[in-house]
């Protein structure tokens, strides 16, 4: 939006005389879009085996965005939190589960569907179309992301919410073993793609699109492990990055993925080597995973500048995270969570880690917190305006703010939108909010220290490689590189 000749001086000719002076305002709003859901009634029914039930469950879902050029929902079965399991799965035995299957008179094998509808009271002007394979009709649950509902580009009101709701329907043959059947579907919005189904990109899937982003292009992705979405973009320096923080809850005794692809291993200084599966490592069916210790949690919390985070301990023993539950910011502008190194290397005792890698960054952690297939970024003493170069955020900085580090301009902008909005959490308080955003690398400095990216406002100033007392342990936040 532009707002433009606001004129001081009155004057008749077309020309600007002497003395003449304009101020032009330029405002710039990002796009902003929101999923939200509310579940109406359970999900749960017990059934007589041989019997079709319909209407289990109403789950309203919400949207709302000023996107003009409209949004996508898609869906997808995460039964398990495998993205693309479709199944419900039977307590009992996997023999036993049931396949998703739309139910017909006679049939002799378990189904399960899933139907959209849109509300009959919502008076927003364009509720979302609905795909016509679920409008009001039981349909499959998908395998794959597959987009159920949308909004067209060009719509008027787009900031108006919208609202639909989604409902299920269960055949169980009278062959079916009793027991318990649980499933899961997730959804996600993806705006700018209102007219027709596009692709839909998954963080973990980075390998298989990365090398068809153009430069400075921007695609939304999605994190299987959570369902949640981030914009990422193709930068000058060639890697892609998230540009917006991530958002990713740890919570106890969680068996995660390693997002480790080159290495899966974890660093043991007693031998200078990268040892295999150490602190909450383990091995099953050659896939790494991580389990964060029972310590470990994510702390909500509410509140500004001075706000006492409860639970939180600056630590190198336990990985902290922690998500600022009363923020409204959305897509580039998303505060995301706060974590300690320990939990941004996906550790759960960092203590051993004392060695100064600047000077070598392959002794640097290799795992972290960030989605199988991306990592954290680099510092080194590698000199930022060669290509390539190892000192990553610094070469941001060299690309995108003309290697100055008394201003920040270039890298809260666009496209790295590089956030200060967020302060960071020390001593179990938040501070420097709208002061200062603090971004770790995977780069060590000592036992309590690391380097990190610094962004200010004061004094306005970017400091790429900073080293700070007990930063290690402080809540920082994370932008994560494809590998």
């Amino acid at each position: 939006l532009v707002i433009s000749a606001l004129v001081l001086s009155s004057f008749h000719s077309s020309a600007v005389t002497s003395g003449a002076s304009v101020d032009n305002l330029t405002l710039s709003l990002p796009t902003s879009c929101t999923l939200s859901s509310t579940i109406n009634s359970p999900h749960n029914t017990t059934m007589v085996s041989g019997l079709y039930e319909e209407n289990i469950g109403k789950t309203t879902i919400t949207t709302l965005c000023n996107d003009s050029n409209g949004y996508a929902i898609y869906a997808s079965g995460i039964s398990d939190s495998i993205v693309g399991n479709n199944t419900l799965i039977s307590s009992v035995s996997n023999n036993h589960n049931i396949e998703t299957g739309i139910y017909q008179q006679g049939d002799t094998t378990s189904s399960w569907a899933m139907k959209l509808g849109n509300i009959e009271s919502d008076t927003s002007p364009t509720p979302p179309i609905i795909e016509q394979t679920y409008d009001n009709t039981y349909g499959l649950v998908p395998s794959t992301w597959t987009k159920v509902a949308g909004r067209q580009s060009g719509t008027t009101d787009m900031i108006t919410g919208s609202t639909f709701t989604t409902t299920y329907a269960v055949y169980t043959s009278p062959t079916q073993h009793a027991g318990t059947y649980t499933g899961q579907v997730a959804y996600a919005l993806i705006h700018g793609s209102g007219d027709s189904p596009t692709p839909i990109y998954l963080m973990q899937d980075v390998a298989n699109w990365k090398d068809s982003l153009r430069l400075e292009e921007s695609v939304q992705a999605v994190d299987i492990r959570d369902s949640k979405t981030y914009w990422v973009t193709k930068l000058k320096d060639g890697n892609i990055w998230m540009t917006q923080n991530l958002d990713f809850d740890i919570e106890a005794n969680t068996i995660l993925n390693s997002n480790t692809t080159d290495l899966n291993v974890a660093y043991d200084s007693s031998t200078g080597q990268y040892a295999e599966y150490s602190d909450g490592y383990t091995e099953s069916n050659n896939i790494i995973y991580w389990q964060p210790a029972s310590s470990a949690t994510t702390i909500n919390f509410t509140g500004g500048n001075g706000t006492t985070i409860i639970g939180w301990q600056d630590s190198n023993t336990t990985p902290y995270t922690a998500n600022k539950t009363d923020s409204s910011e959305t897509g580039h502008a998303s505060l995301g969570n706060y974590y300690n190194w320990t939990a941004a290397i996906a550790s759960n005792n960092s203590s051993s880690l004392t060695q100064d890698t600047l000077s070598d960054i392959s002794k640097n952690p290799k795992n972290s917190i960030c989605p199988k297939g991306w990592r954290l970024p680099t510092i080194s003493n590698q000199s930022e305006a060669l290509a390539g170069s190892t000192n990553e955020f610094t070469r941001l900085n060299y690309l995108y703010n003309s290697n100055q580090t008394t201003i920040n301009t270039g890298l809260v902008a666009s496209p790295v939108f590089l956030l200060y909005a967020q302060g960071r959490i020390y001593l179990n308080e938040l501070g420097l909010v709208d002061q200062t955003g603090l971004y770790f690398s995977s780069t060590n400095s000592s036992l309590n220290n690391n380097y990190r990216l610094v962004v200010r406002t004061t004094s306005p100033q970017v400091t790429p490689a900073q080293q700070a007392n007990n930063g290690r342990q402080a809540g920082s936040s994370l932008r994560c590189i494809a590998r």
